[in-house]
């Protein structure tokens, strides 16, 4: 396998391996080796698979904030493109999962308090595990998108 089609499909692994389709990730490898834009029927030919699948796919990537959907005036297809750093979108994404999880286990270390109190606490360490793991994963992801900004020099 040549190492632009591996990165594809390992893309298309961690895409199914985060619960999400792999043929998501694959677009998303492709489009990335790319650095540019490519049709559906780009994409469908270059990956083998059906353009229902990669336009299904493109506009789910494009609501989260991975893609963006181009057109050209007098063309009737849809485009696609990598967004600058999709990589900080996945830090958000399990941000949010953690500070859902966090939310979740404090309501059951609060139910558990008169129900079983020696259990509250370890229970209630869990919920701040997750709380401040979101916080460092959206600190993670500001960090890095304020290194990605380009900075006006101009005095």
């Amino acid at each position: 396998m040549l190492p632009a089609e591996r990165f594809i499909e390992e893309m298309g692994l961690i895409s199914q391996e985060h619960g999400g389709p792999r043929i998501a990730g694959r677009i998303i490898g492709l489009l990335m080796l790319e650095g540019r834009e490519l049709s559906l029927q780009q994409i469908s030919d270059r990956l083998g698979v059906s353009r229902a699948s990669v336009s299904t796919n493109a506009r789910q990537l494009a609501r989260r904030g991975t893609l963006r959907l181009t057109t050209h005036a007098g063309d009737r297809q849809d485009y696609y493109e990598v967004l600058a750093g999709p990589h900080f979108e996945m830090l958000d994404e399990l941000a949010a999962r953690f500070q859902r999880h966090s939310r979740v286990v404090a309501s059951c270390a609060e139910a558990l308090a008169t129900h079983a109190p020696e259990a509250a606490p370890r229970v209630g360490e869990l919920s701040r595990f997750f709380e401040k793991s979101a916080e460092i994963l959206q600190d993670w992801a500001t960090a890095l998108r304020e290194e990605n900004t380009p900075r006006n020099t101009e005095q």
